[in-house]
Parts: structure tokens; C-alpha cells; sequence
């Protein structure tokens, strides 16, 4: 980049393939797979890890991460992609998949609007919950940028999160008491608000035929915990993707991520 230039971007993106922690019935950390940080010039970082298999509570057969950032050769606009891949997971026999991929892509307006992101190439292969083929119904919205749709920014990621956190609660309430805990986790999104954060995801829905009772994206199996498929949490400037998201309950309690990253950045001086 020439060094005469008037705005600078600092680019900044992180991607994890596998981490998190068990309270009983041992307490420790597992260790985070394939982490990876993207300096805020920009460039190139690629990470791998080989197969790791934790306590008999999760495991994998490999991780990898990538990470980039630069400016398009024909306009200069900055663009990040960042990328985590987990392949063979197992959380305690009960959510297992061939290949979890998680992938941003975000690129930063040069007039200083809101980022535009795509999530093209986030997906499950081989999804099973208790030992069944797990259906996803995907959201379109989100994952069919640029065939189309509006392009993904602040408001429509604002759009989403309040339409499935509304089906969520709803679906909730109908279930009765054992589930408040939806409502109170997803309750202040439904609201028509603009918080300064908001929750969303990937996933509209998981097939009633697994194992456990699904709220859209949410998953609560009786002795296992909760699980959260493709959930993101997006600012103005800034979203967080997790496919897989879980909160251990008993015998074995702790919380687990699967296939992360996240993407920001800033140009200054400011628009």
C-alpha cells in the first residue's frame, strides 16, 4: 500500500476451529484448535492442528483456520475473508459431523457505509444428533447474499434476529415452564428495538425427529445440554459466527465451540 495515502484500514479478524471447558466431571480447559489472528495491515495466516481427543468428552480427527485481509486491486476497497474448519467432530456421541465450516467474507464500503458480509461456504456435512441424520432448515436471507437478496448489513442481520427470536419465544411459551430459559435468552431481541447488538442465525429450524426439543436454531436434549447451530452475533461494524455452540448440562457439564470466527475492522480518519 503507498504510504502517501490519506484513510488507512486496519483490518482485524480471528477464527478458532475447537475450544472451550468442562466443569465436571473434571475441571479443565480444552485447548482452543488452529486459533488464528489477522494483523491489522492485512495479509495471510493459515493454522492447522491434527486430530485431538479430549477426556472421551469431545474430540476431532483435524482443524484449520484462514485468515485474510486486503484491498482489491480495482478499486482499493478493503475486503476480509476468514475461515475455520473442524472435520471429524464428536461432542460425547451425541452431535457428531464429517466437516463444520464456518466463513465470513466482509467488505468495507469506501464511501464508509455499513460493512457488507456473506457467509457462502458456512455449512454442515454430515450432521447427526443421537445418531441421526439431522436436517437443517438454513436461512435464505443470510446465506443466499448476492443471488438476488439484499446484501447482508446492519439492518438485515436487526430484520432477522428479531423474526426468529419472535418464532422462538412463541414456540417457548407453548412449551411450558421447562422452557423459560428461551424465553428469557431470546426475549429482548423479539421487541421491534435497535439494540446495539443482536443475536441470529444461519439456521431457521432442525428436524423433530432428533433427539431433544428444537426452537429454531436451539436444540435442548434432556441429559446433555443445549446446543446452538450457525448462531451469530453481529454489530454495526462487526458479526461473530459460531455453527456449533454448546452448553453441557449433566453428567458431563461444560460449554464447547465448533468451527468460529469473527470480522471487524476500521478506516480512519472516519467518514
Amino acid at each position: 500500500m503507498p504510504s502517501d495515502i490519506n484513510k488507512v484500514h486496519y483490518f482485524h479478524a480471528e477464527a478458532n476451529s475447537l475450544g472451550g471447558f468442562v466443569e465436571q466431571p473434571i475441571k479443565q480447559a480444552v485447548p482452543a484448535q488452529a486459533s488464528a489472528s489477522l494483523p491489522a495491515v492485512g495479509g495471510h495466516v493459515t493454522t492447522r492442528t491434527g486430530a485431538l481427543s479430549f477426556e472421551g468428552v469431545v474430540s476431532c480427527s483435524a482443524a484449520y483456520t484462514r485468515v485474510s485481509g486486503r484491498h482489491l486491486e480495482t478499486d482499493g476497497t478493503p475486503t476480509t475473508l476468514v475461515t475455520s474448519v473442524v472435520e471429524g467432530f464428536n461432542l460425547l456421541e451425541v452431535v457428531t459431523a464429517d466437516r463444520i465450516v464456518a466463513q465470513i467474507s466482509l467488505e468495507h464500503p469506501l464511501d464508509g457505509g455499513a460493512p457488507v458480509v456473506t457467509f457462502t461456504g458456512s455449512r454442515f456435512e454430515g450432521l447427526k444428533i443421537g445418531g441421526r441424520d439431522a436436517a437443517l432448515t438454513l436461512n435464505p436471507s443470510l446465506l443466499d447474499a448476492g443471488a438476488g437478496t439484499d446484501p447482508i448489513t446492519w439492518p438485515l442481520f436487526q430484520k432477522t434476529g428479531q423474526l426468529q427470536a419472535a418464532k422462538l419465544v412463541k414456540s417457548a411459551k407453548s412449551g411450558g415452564p421447562a422452557y423459560n430459559w428461551v424465553v428469557n435468552r431470546y426475549g429482548w431481541i423479539a421487541p421491534a428495538k435497535a439494540p446495539g447488538s443482536i443475536l441470529c442465525s444461519l439456521v431457521d429450524g432442525i428436524d423433530p425427529a432428533v433427539p431433544g426439543k428444537s426452537f429454531g436454531h436451539v436444540l435442548d436434549i434432556p441429559s446433555f445440554g443445549k446446543v446452538i447451530f450457525g448462531e451469530v452475533m453481529a454489530f454495526p461494524a462487526s458479526v461473530h459466527l459460531s455453527m456449533i455452540r454448546a452448553e453441557l448440562g449433566s453428567p458431563t457439564s461444560g460449554g464447547m465451540n465448533a468451527a468460529y470466527v469473527s470480522a471487524n475492522g476500521g478506516t480512519v480518519p472516519p467518514h
